[in-house]
């Protein structure tokens, strides 16, 4: 869990701090990632580093969450648990967002070389069984976006699955 010293730093800093764990877990799996690159680009200390966070894989899963919220934000969706063309067309959205804002190759990471950290925060998501399932689907299906597949065949998939769950 990122430390609270991490949350009380000024904007400029954090802001500092954001751009190089950004550009380094943009640019490199987690497997890969370095926190001598991230301190170097930052402008902080090796100390500095592990006064805000426990280790690569706490600084990863706070950048996670944080552009999470920012593309969720950003694209605010009216979910609604019986209507699959929602849950489609916030897929849509959320990589139109990613794409746009700058956080497509972060997520990208995060969808296929990053996984197994990356579940930790997706399991989160989950509350019932059928809200569960529906996450797993719209993530499976930004990971096939990500990974090159044809996005009218993948959401064309997602809605059918979908139909099928929540009818």
């Amino acid at each position: 869990m990122t430390k609270s010293t991490f949350a009380r730093l000024k904007s400029p800093k954090k802001a500092a701090i954001e751009k190089a764990l950004l550009h380094e877990f943009s640019s490199h799996p987690l497997s890969e990632a370095t926190v001598s690159r991230i301190v170097e680009e930052a402008g902080i200390s090796r100390g500095a580093f592990y006064v805000y966070f426990s280790d690569l894989k706490d600084a990863y899963l706070y950048m996670c969450r944080e552009i999470i919220c920012r593309v969720h934000l950003s694209n605010p969706g009216d979910l609604e648990a019986d209507n699959p063309d929602k849950y489609v067309e916030a897929v849509k959205a959320f990589v139109g967002s990613t794409e746009s804002e700058g956080y497509m190759k972060f997520f990208a990471r995060a969808f296929v070389d990053n996984a197994k950290a990356t579940q930790e925060i997706w399991n989160e998501e989950a509350g019932s069984p059928v809200a569960w399932a529906v996450s797993l689907l719209c993530h499976e299906t930004i990971r096939s976006i990500y990974n090159g597949s044809d996005v009218e065949e993948c959401v064309g998939r997602l809605r059918g699955a979908l139909s099928k769950l929540l009818a």
